[in-house]
């Protein structure tokens, strides 16, 4: 039986790992990272993939529960969506281990409600340097996921659990140097790139964040250690539904 024949009940379907969902209040995005691209979803239509992918708690995060539909009263949309590069009919490869985070706890801001002083060495120049050149590079030559699986990798290869203190300090001497070399205005991409790192160069890895906003439409990507927004305010990431976490 071929992928476009008529879907059984006992058939399985999983989404693919680069294929990330954000379920909010007011509506689905979804997020391809191989593609660098978002897709929106109606409630409709993320109700009959997340019924039919057995992954789906795996990819997604849910602002809120989608409505529950039978696994028969969906199998004939299983072909488009597999079309559509949204489902596979074999258990995808996990490649990146994804993070949790809470945007419910009272978060606080480093470098705005936390500040440091130390002293500023050669080598914060240097690796400054190394870290907006490869966030540039990234993001001009390499997938989301390509990323992730870098960042992702970093992290499993580093046990030691991030120092907050030493972070701070890194965190406020990325932000002095940051306007010799580029605004970060519109650019949250690169810049949380750039800094996470700069971070990592000091063995200091901390969890990337993209998240989205259905109405009206926006993304934003920042930095988190735990309950610590390390270049952004709370109050900028609070209406964002994470969409990955690495």
């Amino acid at each position: 039986m071929s992928e476009n024949d008529t879907a059984t009940e006992d058939a399985q379907y999983w989404a693919p790992h680069h294929i990330r969902a954000a379920v909010t209040a007011t509506g689905v995005v979804l997020l391809d990272l191989r593609q660098n691209r978002y897709l929106g979803l109606g409630l409709r239509h993320a109700s009959e993939l997340a019924t039919l992918a057995a992954n789906w708690s795996h990819v997604s995060t849910e602002a809120q529960p989608l409505p529950s539909l039978s696994k028969a009263s969906v199998l004939a949309r299983a072909p488009a969506f597999m079309e559509a590069g949204l489902l596979v009919r074999h258990a995808p490869d996990v490649a990146f281990n994804a993070s949790t985070i809470d945007l419910n706890v009272q978060l606080t801001s480093v470098g705005l409600q936390a500040q440091s002083t130390a002293s500023m060495r050669p080598d914060h120049v240097v690796n400054f340097v190394r870290a907006c050149l490869w966030s540039k590079q990234a993001l001009r030559s390499r997938t989301l996921y390509s990323v992730a699986c870098e960042v992702s990798a970093a992290k499993s290869n580093d046990s030691r659990e991030p120092d907050l203190l030493r972070t701070t300090q890194l965190v406020c001497i990325f932000r002095r140097l940051r306007p010799y070399a580029f605004e970060s205005r519109d650019r949250c991409l690169f810049h949380s790139l750039a800094l996470l790192r700069f971070l990592a160069l000091y063995g200091s890895h901390p969890t990337w964040v993209i998240g989205v906003c259905a109405k009206p439409w926006a993304a934003h990507s920042w930095l988190q250690l735990n309950s610590w927004v390390l270049d952004a305010n709370p109050e900028e990431i609070c209406g964002f539904t994470p969409i990955l976490a690495v």
